[in-house]
């Protein structure tokens, strides 16, 4: 299921939870979505909680027409992070998900 949590700009970014356990957030690379995911997700389900989302400009996240970063997609990732109210998450990211 796909919820929304607000970009630092009001950016909706949509993200989704699967499983149980310690969170673990999966960064696609770039230009990807959630669905990036798909064929090794269920891989961590069964001892993590994973949290993976939309970048904005993918997926059902808004695109809105700001320049996009780095810094800026990570900060979207930290605002999923806070919906959820996780404090601390093991993260892994491939690619710009690496980066982010």
């Amino acid at each position: 299921m796909t919820s929304f949590a607000k970009g630092p700009d009001g950016a909706q970014i949509a993200f989704q939870v699967e499983g149980s356990g310690p969170p673990l957030l999966l960064l696609a690379g770039q230009a990807n979505n959630h669905h990036w995911w798909d064929s090794v997700r269920g891989d961590f389900t069964a001892a993590r909680t994973t949290v993976t989302l939309d970048y904005r400009g993918t997926g059902d996240s808004d695109a809105p027409d700001v320049p996009y970063s780095t810094p800026l997609f990570a900060e979207d990732a930290v605002a999923v992070l806070d919906e959820l109210g996780v404090e601390r998450a093991d993260v892994y990211g491939t690619s710009m998900g690496g980066r982010t």
